[in-house]
Parts: structure tokens; sequence; C-alpha cells
């Protein structure tokens, strides 16, 4: 990448996607599971220093989650307007300083105000990385891009409750915080530094009528809803895993980490796979493919809850996995069939799949901390919900486009 740039002067056709410039992006997007993973180990330690159950700190995850929503819901339309680099530069520093506020709070209520703060700048700044790479490529090549961002970005879930322990064995759970702060604030210097505008910022109007003209579009229905299904389930797992795993099969803060990232490691495998059979299949399949995976999964996990007094890890983290694996076959295949549909609106469709999907989530996790009962059946029971409601979509979808 060369040292400057000059926004004004650059255009699309000019502007590599090279393996710097999806290191960045990767980063970038990298902010969301950071966002939700890093303090995981910490939550049994910051309900006792705010005096309160564990279940209310695991809450500040679910205001995260509707903080990133909102602000990808803001930043899609925004960025197409007014371009990618002044909304990435705008989210990490609104990201940094709040997660700067956060490291001298000494309340529930305002953890959870700042975390809200947090993920808006987050979702300000992530949404433009699908975005920034439908400008620079499309079809196959786009949904490759995608898939290798999200590889790279994967290894932020298997990494960041691992950085979380072992800040914790060190320091305490503020340091975390820091460690957040710094992590934004090294970025924002990088795109301030190496980002070019790749937007054309040829889309007028406000926001309602750009979402409008996206939600008008029938054949992006069944893409939204599969993406939001498969959110629903990912994010269900990560609220409740902390109250699963350290609560009802008694791993230490040490061993948990480790646990939870088998989950990721099948996240980052398949992606390659997926990565592969992109060369032989459509996005449509592969989409269709991962949703079968996550339904015989979770289907499993349910009946193995019920049917059985004693469950060990043995038989659920590998049943987990398969359904974590096949995450990245429905998300980023959904994602690029959305922005093909909308290639003058890359920013406005990103930003309303991913803002939904992430909103789905945070609402399924907290379907699942107010009906948790120590047990692990209503997060798989989520799961198997997540998975029909995302295929019943789709299918009818696909039904009634073809009728």
């Amino acid at each position: 990448m060369t040292d400057t740039f000059d926004p004004k002067s650059s255009t699309t056709s000019s502007i590599p996607l090279n393996l710097g410039l999806l290191l960045m992006l990767s980063a970038l997007t990298a902010l969301a599971p950071f966002g939700t993973d890093v303090y995981l180990s910490a939550i049994p330690v910051m309900a006792q220093d705010f005096s309160v159950a564990v279940h209310d700190v695991e809450i500040s995850i679910s205001y995260f989650l509707v903080g990133l929503s909102l602000g990808q819901l803001l930043g899609g339309p925004l960025s197409d307007r007014y371009g990618r680099r002044k909304l990435v530069i705008t989210g990490l520093g609104l990201f940094a300083l709040s997660s700067a506020v956060i490291v001298f709070s000494d309340s529930l209520m305002m953890l959870w105000i700042m975390r809200f703060f947090q993920a808006l700048g987050g979702g300000l700044a992530m949404v433009n990385s699908s975005a920034i790479i439908r400008d620079l490529s499309s079809g196959k090549e786009g949904a490759a891009n995608l898939i290798r961002v999200m590889q790279v970005m994967m290894i932020a879930p298997l990494v960041a409750p691992i950085i979380g322990m072992l800040i914790l064995q060190v320091s305490n759970w503020n340091t975390i915080f820091a460690f957040l702060a710094v992590y934004a604030l090294l970025l924002m210097v990088l795109f301030y530094r190496y980002l070019p505008e790749t937007s054309p910022m040829s889309v007028n109007g406000n926001l309602l009528k750009s979402y409008f003209n996206v939600i008008a579009e029938r054949k992006v229905w069944g893409f939204i809803t599969s993406t939001c299904a498969a959110y629903a389930g990912l994010l269900s797992f990560i609220t409740a895993s902390p109250g699963v795993l350290m609560g009802y099969f008694q791993l230490s803060e040490t061993v948990y980490p480790f646990v939870f990232g088998f989950n990721v490691l099948a996240m980052v495998l398949m992606s390659r796979v997926n990565l592969r059979l992109l060369s032989h299949f459509h996005s449509r399949q592969l989409i269709a493919l991962g949703q079968g995976l996550q339904l015989l999964s979770s289907s499993l996990m349910v009946a193995y809850i019920l049917l059985f007094d004693q469950h060990t890890l043995f038989v659920l983290i590998p049943l987990t996995m398969l359904f974590m694996g096949s995450h990245s076959f429905v998300v980023a295949n959904s994602i690029s069939c959305t922005t093909e549909l909308f290639p003058e609106r890359a920013g406005t469709a990103t930003a309303l799949i991913a803002a939904l999907g992430f909103f789905s989530g945070g609402l399924a996790g907290g379907i699942v901390g107010h009906f948790a009962d120590g047990t692990p059946l209503p997060m798989v029971l989520m799961l198997l919900s997540a998975c029909l409601i995302g295929i019943f979509v789709r299918s009818f979808n696909a039904m009634t486009l073809k009728g």
C-alpha cells in the first residue's frame, strides 16, 4: 500500500483489494467478536465487583448487540452517501472513547450505557468492511473475499477469551476494556493513514427511503432471515456459554476460553471448506447446506438434553462445533447474495442485513438469559428454533418467487 491517499481522486478501479487491505478489514470486522468475547471470562468477577448476579452482567452483551445493530443501520446508508472512510474513523473513535469510560465504571448501569455507545461506534465502523469489499469486487470473487475476511476475523473469538483470561490473571477486568480502547485507537490510526475512499457516493435521499428500497426487493427477504437466524443461534450460544460452561459444567475461568475456542476453530475450518466449495456450487446452495447442518446438530442437542439426565461436554461440544462451524456457510453467502442485488447501495444493504442479524442475536440472547434455569436446555432450544425459522422463511420465499 502506498503511504498516502487522496480520497477525492481515488477511484474504485484503481484501488487494489490486496492482502494488507483485507487484513485491515478483517481487524475492523473483529470489533464485534472482540467486544462480545474478550470479557466473557471476567463476567463472574465483574458480577462480584458490582454486587449483582452473573446474569445482570451477561445482559451487557445484549446491550452491546443492540448498539451494534443501530450503529450499522445508521452507518450503512451514511457511508453510501458520505463515504466509507469518514464513517470508519468516526466509529472507531467512539468505540475507543466508550471503552475508556468503561475502564472507570463503578456501576452496572454505567456499564450497560457505555456498552451500548461502544457498540454504536463499532457498528458505524465495521459495517463498512463488507461494503468496501463489494466496492472493489463482485460475484464469486466478492463472496470469496468476504470469506477470506471472515476467516481472519474468526481468529478473534478464538483468541479473545484467552486474551481476557490472561489479562485477568495479571490484572483486573478494567484492563480488558483498556485493551479494547487501545485496539480501536490503533485501528483508527491505520485506517486514517491507509484507507482510500472506495464508495462512489452517488446515493442521495434519506435513511428510511434507502432502507425501503432494499426491503422492497422480495429476493432479499430469504437472505436477511437466514442471516438473522444464524446470528440468533451464534449469539445465543455466546451469551449463554459462561453460565452453561462455567456454571452447569463447572469449568474454571482458565479452561473455559479453550473449550469455547473449539467452536471458533470449527468456524475457521468450515469457512475454508466453504471457500473451496464456492468453486463448484452457487452461494444459494451453500446457504441450504449450512442450514441443513445446523438443523441436524441442534435437533441432536435438544434430543440429548431432554432424553438423558446426565450430560457431558464430550457429547455437547462436538454438536455445538458443527452448529457454529456452519455459521459461515449461511452468513457469508447470504451477505454476498444480498450485495449482488444492490451494487449501488452496498453499504445500505450490508448495514441492514448485519444490523438485523445482530439485533436478532441480541434478542435471542436476552430470551435465553430470561429463561435460564441453570441447564443447557434454554440455549439448545433457541438454537433449534432459530434454525427452523431461518429454513422455513428462506424456503417459503424461494417458493413464492418461483410462483
